[in-house]
């Protein structure tokens, strides 16, 4: 008897799509809890689309123009939405942001890659593994490796974040336990020489489930003893921790005013400091100094001015030509302090009852009664200009220009101790010679603490002795410690070779914990989100963030202006037009405020916004679009899969082992299945009295030459291809 195709679309092929599918969505889920990575549902929708064309064996160069159209219009979506879809400006926006992060790439500054690319290379790793999964589970019959690797993966997100994965954990063992049943029937199928037995998948899956659905409730509800070891984390990231080191003592990470001292081991605290409302990610600025004493830092005297309600006129941090976008936050303060915590770009701060005072050396904005008394606010509202930072316009800069042309800003802002060690500077100008614009130079400082041997340390941390440099000791001996190590060596590297910068300390953006009424994200910040960071001052653009802290991502995007300066070619409006009230059709996505500035409509995985109604709007009609014309190819499928076989195999010699049981495979879809047991010699006698034909029966004598008595495949094809393809396009009729 001929052995089938090892793919047949039925039940079983269905079951193991949608389990593969199940499977391949654990490992996406958990991205939005342990990454920045925002719009989730796109990447769902991607692979989805995936199986679906693997079960419906769609022809492989259309399922690949689909998954391409269909990563494409995501893209547009979450990044280009200025740029008309798959217009010249659009691909030439692409080409940059491609051909900018394979440079990234090339340094191994990872860290560095741009959202947009980001995306693509998931949107690429989906689409990949999606067909491995396939293969793994209908072709080769192996998936219980990639099935543990799945659990295990869910286990060590549930236990080192704040991913909760006790749901997925149940879901895997169901699914799992299923995929390997089911392969391990397969097996024996082929082992026996079964190749179609309805019953038997029957009679062998349905207990298989019910026996799995009965444990895994059975397990889920019986009572369970508490955990040996509660949290782990805590003992891990501890371990060393207890004597104190070198004579200093065990610090608990948080914000403090005192940096004369910087080193030192500390540990982990995870309590609470404030929740927010936003839309954007951001790190949130506390205040900065500037002068680097060789143990830490300290700061100018500044004047402590009232600040009005607007800050456009007190603190600048970039100039008009800096694209910005207007938005707001709000936050509640679970521990209270006499000042606010803002993003870069702040321009206005609503908050009952108190005064606020921003001292203009240090940024740091204090909070006051009528009475000039300290005052804690519990909450308030920040509103700023999110800026997007051109390349062009960075590399572009004059040196010595702007506020440079000032020798009182260049001195305070590359100042350092006397006492630095000269190997410093001779290391920044090793890095940074290669280079001719100041971007590139900041460029290669950032990357060089990602490329080289340097560590993300927080408990075997050193404290600089005697006259000791705390840059010198990092760079060129211990090599490891954590943001405070990484932030100011930076700044000493910039400012030995006369490049402005300063020393910022905050909060990161913290971690995702619900969507609220609003549809904006809620985030949580703890002492554990304590960080400091570089802003690297370039004349005609401002204050620019960068960050160096190995394991640490920028929260401000680089991107080519020069795709975008042809966007009046293609009749492309450059800013959408603004809502007049707040979208709420997408729940997972921020709701705007009809008050920000236009071109702010919504977060993505990269911090670019788009004009939520037009987007999900036009995703829901381009799915419509998509959803009808394969649902009328699927239909219509007898009528056009004839000729797509007729092109696939005619004209070719050695394919007679596809294309017979290509024909039996159309035979059967059109309502002439070969029964269990028969023949194909019976079954060919069957198919000729249909069509009253004796093609059939000829076409099989020659396939039974060719496989059972080993004759020439290339000849029996040619005197056979006329047979089959009357054959096949009779199944059209």
């Amino acid at each position: 008897m001929a052995k089938t195709n090892p793919y047949q679309r039925n039940v079983y092929a269905l079951l193991m799509h949608i389990f593969g599918f199940v499977l391949l969505l654990e490992w996406i889920l958990p991205l939005r809890d342990v990454t920045d990575t925002d719009n989730l549902y796109v990447f769902v929708v991607f692979l989805l689309i995936s199986f679906s064309m693997s079960f419906l064996q769609i022809l492989p160069i259309l399922s690949f123009f689909v998954h391409l159209g269909f990563m494409f219009y995501f893209l547009h979506v979450l990044y280009m939405l200025e740029f008309t879809f798959l217009g010249k400006s659009w691909f030439a926006y692409l080409y940059q942001d491609i051909k900018y992060n394979m440079g990234i790439i090339w340094s191994a500054d990872w860290g560095g890659m741009t959202g947009l690319f980001r995306s693509m290379l998931l949107f690429i790793l989906l689409w990949l593994i999606s067909y491995l999964v396939i293969y793994w589970i209908l072709y080769r019959k192996q998936m219980l490796m990639f099935v543990i690797i799945t659990i295990t993966y869910v286990a060590l997100l549930d236990t080192f974040t704040a991913y909760v994965g006790s749901g997925a954990i149940v879901r895997l063992i169901i699914v799992g336990l299923s995929i390997v049943g089911f392969v391990h029937m397969e097996r024996i199928k082929e082992r026996e020489g079964v190749y179609k037995n309805n019953r038997l998948l029957l009679g062998w899956g349905l207990p298989l489930i019910a026996f799995i659905l009965l444990s895994a409730t059975a397990g889920y509800l019986s009572p369970k003893a508490a955990p040996i070891w509660p949290d782990p984390v805590p003992f891990l990231t501890g371990i060393g921790n207890g004597e104190g080191g070198a004579g200093t003592g065990v610090r608990k990470i948080g914000y403090g005013e005192n940096d004369s001292r910087l080193g030192g081991p500390f540990v982990p605290d995870d309590s609470v400091v404030f929740q927010t409302e936003q839309i954007r990610t951001h790190y949130w600025r506390v205040e900065t100094k500037d002068i680097y004493t060789g143990k830490g830092w300290d700061s100018s005297e500044g004047e402590q001015n009232l600040l009005k309600r607007g800050l456009n006129d007190q603190v600048s941090w970039f100039t008009d030509s800096v694209k910005t976008y207007a938005v707001s936050a709000t936050l509640k303060m679970e521990k209270t302090y006499p000042h606010i915590n803002y993003p870069l770009g702040l321009t206005e701060v609503q908050a009952e009852g108190a005064e606020l005072r921003v001292n203009d050396s240090t940024e740091k904005i204090t909070t006051i009664d009528e009475n000039g008394d300290a005052v804690k606010l519990e909450e308030y509202e920040v509103k700023y200009n999110f800026p997007r930072f051109y390349i062009e316009d960075l590399k572009a800069v004059e040196p010595g220009t702007a506020a440079e042309s000032k020798e009182e800003f260049v001195e305070r802002y590359t100042q350092l101790p006397d006492s630095m060690p000269g190997r410093v500077r001779d290391l920044a100008l090793e890095i940074t010679d290669p280079y001719p614009s100041r971007f590139d130079k900041v460029k290669a400082v950032e990357r060089y603490f990602r490329s080289n041997e340097f560590e993300y340390e927080t408990t075997d941390v050193a404290v600089p002795t005697g006259d000791q440099d705390y840059v010198d000791q990092f760079l060129f001996e211990t090599m490891k410690g954590y943001c405070d190590n990484f932030s100011t060596a930076m700044v000493a590297l910039l400012r030995s070779i006369d490049i402005p910068a300063r020393w910022v300390k905050g909060y990161t953006e913290g971690e995702f914990v619900d969507v609220a009424e609003n549809s904006r994200r809620i985030f949580e910040v703890t002492n554990n989100n304590a960080h400091s960071w570089v802003e690297v001052y370039f004349p005609g653009v401002g204050w620019v963030t960068y960050e160096p802290t190995s394991g640490f991502s920028n929260p401000y995007s680089f991107v080519y202006q020069s795709a975008e300066e042809n966007v009046g070619e293609d009749g492309e409006e450059q800013t959408p037009e603004q809502p007049e009230s707040p979208q709420t059709e997408e729940p997972e996505r921020p709701e705007l405020d009809p008050a920000q500035e236009e071109g702010a409509g919504g977060t993505t995985s990269s911090g670019n916004t788009f004009d939520l109604s037009l987007s999900f709007k036009s995703f829901l009609l381009f799915l419509a679009v998509v959803t009808i014309v394969g649902g009328i190819l699927f239909l219509g499928r007898h009528k056009w899969l004839p000729y797509y076989y007729i092109l696939r195999y005619k004209g070719k010699s050695d394919v007679f082992n596809r294309a017979y049981p290509a024909l039996l495979r159309q035979l059967h879809a059109v309502g002439m299945p070969r029964q269990d047991g028969q023949t194909l010699r019976e079954y060919a006698k069957y198919v000729d009295r249909h069509f009253e034909t004796s093609d059939m029966q000829a076409l099989t004598a020659n396939y039974e030459r060719v496989l059972y008595r080993g004759n020439s495949s290339e000849k029996e094809w040619e005197k056979s291809v006329e047979l089959w393809e009357n054959l096949i396009k009779k199944t059209s009729s």
